[in-house]
């Protein structure tokens, strides 16, 4: 093989070489950006999961407190139930002006 023909067949090879690592190095970039957005939606997750675990809390200590008091007496029953009868009429008064 001559020298020229094969300079020729290196430098073919050699961009070929840089094509391919160019190529890997994008995947690579991609790869890196697959990894960062599955890191973040994983910390978003978490932080929702927390959230609704915090609102499950409150809810249970919060139906805990209204059991509490409806057993503790039934004017309370009287209360609450004159309390939403006032907030629905309010409320249709106000869809009316």
């Amino acid at each position: 093989m001559s020298n020229s023909r094969y300079s020729q067949v290196e430098s073919s090879n050699d961009q070929k070489l840089n094509t391919l690592a160019n190529k890997l190095a994008t995947f690579r970039n991609i790869n890196q950006d697959i990894n960062d957005q599955a890191v973040q939606d994983n910390s978003l997750v978490g932080q929702i999961s927390n959230s609704f675990d915090a609102l499950a809390n409150n809810i249970k200590n919060t139906s805990q407190r209204l059991t509490r008091t409806m057993s503790s007496g039934n004017s309370i029953w009287k209360m609450t139930g004159l309390a939403l009868v006032i907030f629905f009429i309010i409320y249709n008064l106000m869809k009316f002006f």
